[in-house]
């Protein structure tokens, strides 16, 4: 008998190793915290949304049909599972089941007369137990989803109450496929196209009110104070991060699964890009799963990047900016899904466990505790009480600054259509009047749509383009095409409208398969698009697409256009052919090409082989003062020339660097140095006009809201404010190596994690690998990069950034 407990005493012991081989305690990264983990399988698995009851008991939503795998032994359902303290000590101690029979449960919450509101896919309801065994006996449905797709977590999900007895619901974007949501009182909206919503509901189900729109899958939701309510937004797959948000009523945040699931459609937002669009607050970890208001912050579990954040909010006009700290990092096998504040004010957690999507086995709770609560009221968050008392405004129509698209909003929430059909000629109130009467569902009035064409406002314009296009209105297909004849006042303007005609001869049931590239080669093949537009298609293409052959950029070169020419050289400068440096060579050094071009040919010349070497020393006496400079800046980049010897002040002193960049910088010659492959390498990580790395932040329109101290304090101390999807990696691997790594957001969770070092090459990593992992407080953006450039190049960066014409 005892060898049998000991066979049996091992077999568990081992099981338990197996199951927390790569299940590293997660760590607590800042001070003052204690995280401790109060149950594990078999008492609790795949734990998706935990709440805690009147009597202080825990509610845990335990997942077993979500992707369950043929072989899965559980239970054939989900189950709400109680978690109690039954002697009064002080520790949770029983676990019993408080309801079951559940399929694709998402969310839970506890009313305050102790009815639980539970979310699945197609369904919210109320669960009652109305004879006190801590077992449910009344189910009530509140809201139901009538749908054709089935998957389990991309329609409802997202749920807070509001003060007055109501709740926010939250639906993703369900594969673009149609619906209806029905209230209890028959209340109902249907829709089809993939744009995630978030509705508002009386406490009982009744009155449904669309709220805000353009979400991808609003996963967490919860209210601040009487009037404040956020999500937390899970991304699409090429375009992170995912987002925190402040949603207001009549919101659009612009994303629309139609136009493919990628997210880069030129006709979809994620950070307010699009006219009548609103931005995040900030970017959030992967997969976001609850979003929590407690102590003061804003708490996000990320299942993805595997950590707990907090966020501290702070006014920004009628919305919020918002910094982030981690709070709790783990390793690959700790996922947090939901999260709630405990009785006894510390945070719980349920934790997934695994990245395997299927129910698995597996599952955590832990219990986050602060030694120093600030315990501040909703009502008393400061950064809200602002951004309230800015939306309050007595007469918003004619007070509201339109340059904030929040207070555009606020126009667009209180009109009313006689005021709308009033003031919607004047120019300053065009777009908002347009977002109001298509939110209020008018019938698409071809007058209205045609006006708004051939208004002088660019941005209404795109609001129409999209009205048009997210409709599939094909009878205006023709005039949308001929606004490419007409001011391309810059490249998202362009980039809608070619995709609007895209969508406009597509199949509206197959999304396209090609996007901006394709949509731009497609322009470039067109024989009657004017060389002015082709230049600015070149312009804004892939320098390695493929139709770009040498023969063809060649022909751009040869040919008779300025324009062509000049992008066809620039193009060859940032490709990747072999053999594109004799064509640079050539150009740089025939004397009957514009200056501009040859420079920029030069330029190009910095990656390529020794034997250029010659044409470069003889370039560097050039007559041509722009020539000649480059040529000696290449040189340079390459080693071949030393630095000159100048006074640079210490990083600190900022006004003795912008006194010495002053007035002396050129444009032309910062983007040359911004895209070249030596030197401070810019363009591995930003993007400028569509051209660059998609690893750092898109610089293009950085002078609308940089001056030139915020744009050199950002090169000279680019550690010092780091956005939240910008922090890289410390990570540790099983072989001793320590590596530092932004994580490329791309699609999936397959096992292994793509990173970029500080010298821009990616890096591919097992999971399995990773021993150790924390966000590095410094930047991917190295330090010292003042030490390898001189003044004239800092000073012609900061002239690129700030002075450039996005048009040129």
């Amino acid at each position: 008998m005892r060898h049998v407990l000991y066979l049996l005493l091992a077999a568990i012991w081992s099981h338990t190793l197996g199951i927390y081989a790569h299940a590293a305690e997660p760590r607590v990264l800042v001070d003052g915290f204690t995280l401790e983990r109060i149950a594990s399988e078999p008492d609790i698995v795949t734990p998706v949304a935990v709440a805690f009851d009147r009597s202080g008991a825990m509610l845990v939503v335990e997942s077993h049909t979500h992707k369950r795998p043929d072989e899965y032994d559980g239970p054939t359902s989900d189950r709400i599972r109680r978690f109690a303290d039954t002697n009064g000590d002080g520790k949770f101690d029983t676990w019993s089941t408080y309801a079951d029979g559940l399929r694709h449960a998402m969310n839970l919450v506890v009313r305050s007369d102790g009815a639980v509101v539970v979310v699945t896919r197609g369904d919210v309801f109320l669960l009652r137990d109305t004879d006190d065994d801590n077992v449910a006996d009344e189910r009530t449905t509140l809201v139901h989803l009538e749908t054709n797709i089935d998957y389990p977590h991309n329609a409802l999900g997202g749920f807070t109450f509001d003060r007055e007895g109501g709740f926010y619901l939250g639906l993703g974007e369900n594969f673009g496929g149609a619906y209806k949501l029905i209230g209890s009182d028959g209340s109902a909206f249907a829709d089809s196209g993939g744009t995630g919503m978030v509705f508002h509901f009386d406490g009982d189900g009744s009155h449904l009110t669309r709220v805000a729109q353009g979400f991808w899958n609003p996963f967490g939701l919860c209210m601040v104070g009487w009037h404040t309510l956020f999500a937390v937004d899970n991304d699409p797959d090429a375009s992170p991060p995912c987002r925190l948000i402040h949603v207001v009523p009549t919101g659009d945040y612009g994303h629309r699964w139609e136009y493919g699931r990628a997210g880069v459609h030129p006709l979809q937002a994620w950070d307010g890009e699009l006219p009548g669009t609103l931005p995040m607050i900030c970017g959030t970890g992967e997969a976001p799963c609850a979003v929590v208001p407690h102590n003061g912050y804003l708490w996000v579990t990320s299942w993805g990047d595997h950590r707990i954040e907090r966020y501290k909010l702070a006014a920004d006009g009628m919305s919020f900016s918002a910094t982030c700290d981690i709070v709790v990092q783990g390793d690959e096998d700790f996922r947090p899904t939901g999260c709630a504040v405990g009785p006894d004010g510390a945070l719980y957690f349920a934790d997934w466990v695994s990245r395997s999507y299927p129910v698995h086995g597996k599952g955590r709770i832990w219990r986050l505790e602060d030694s120093t609560p600030i315990e501040l009221d909703a009502e008393q968050w400061p950064a809200v009480q602002e951004v309230v008392r800015n939306r309050n405004l007595s007469d918003p129509i004619n007070k509201a600054d339109q340059t904030d698209p929040f207070a555009r909003q606020i126009i667009v929430e209180t009109l009313n259509e006689g005021d709308a059909r009033k003031i919607g000629p004047l120019p300053r109130f065009r777009l908002a009047t347009l977002q109001y009467l298509r939110w209020q569902g008018v019938d698409d009035e071809p007058e209205l749509l045609r006006d708004a064409l051939a208004n002088p406002d660019p941005d209404v314009r795109l609001y129409a383009v999209r009205w048009i296009a997210d409709n599939h209105l094909t009878e205006f297909r023709d005039e949308v095409a001929a606004l490419l004849e007409g001011e391309i006042p810059d490249q998202r303007y362009y980039l809608c409208i070619l995709g609007a005609i895209h969508w406009l001869d597509s199949n509206r049931e197959t999304p396209p398969k090609t996007v901006v590239d394709g949509l731009l080669a497609r322009e470039l093949r067109n024989s009657r698009r004017p060389d002015d537009i082709k230049a600015l298609a070149l312009r804004l293409i892939s320098p390695t697409h493929k139709q770009l052959t040498l023969d063809t950029l060649n022909g751009y070169i040869e040919g008779p256009h300025a324009g062509l020419r000049t992008e066809a050289v620039r193009t060859l400068a940032l490709g990747s052919h072999a053999e594109r440096f004799q064509y640079l060579a050539k150009v740089a050094g025939d004397e009957t090409v514009a200056p501009d071009v040859r420079a920029d040919a030069v330029a190009g010349l910095a990656a390529g082989p020794e034997h250029f070497q010659p044409l470069l020393e003889r370039l560097s006496a050039s007559d041509l003062e722009m020539v000649a400079k480059e040529a000696m800046r290449v040189r340079r980049l390459k080693g071949e020339l030393e630095v000159p010897e100048e006074f640079k002040p210490e990083i600190t002193d900022l006004d003795t660097w912008l006194a010495l960049t002053d007035g002396r910088g050129d444009e032309a010659s910062g983007r040359r140095l911004f895209h070249s492959t030596l030197g401070p390498k810019c363009a591995t990580c930003h993007t400028i006009d569509g051209r660059g790395g998609t690893y750092g932040p898109d610089l293009t329109r950085y002078s609308a809201n940089h001056d030139r101290r915020q744009a050199l304090t950002a090169i000279l101390h680019p550690s010092r404010d780091i956005a939240p999807r910008y922090v890289p990696w410390v990570l540790e691997t099983d072989e001793g190596k320590t590596l530092v790594g932004l994580r490329l957001p791309l699609p999936g969770d397959g096992g292994t994690e793509p990173y970029i070092d500080t010298d821009g090459k990616r890096i591919d990593l097992k999971s399995e690998q990773i021993e150790f992992r924390e966000p590095s407080k410094n930047s991917i953006m190295p330090d010292g990069l003042e030490k390898t450039m001189t003044v004239q190049d800092v000073a012609d960066i900061l002239a690129f950034l700030l002075e450039r014409n996005e048009n040129e």
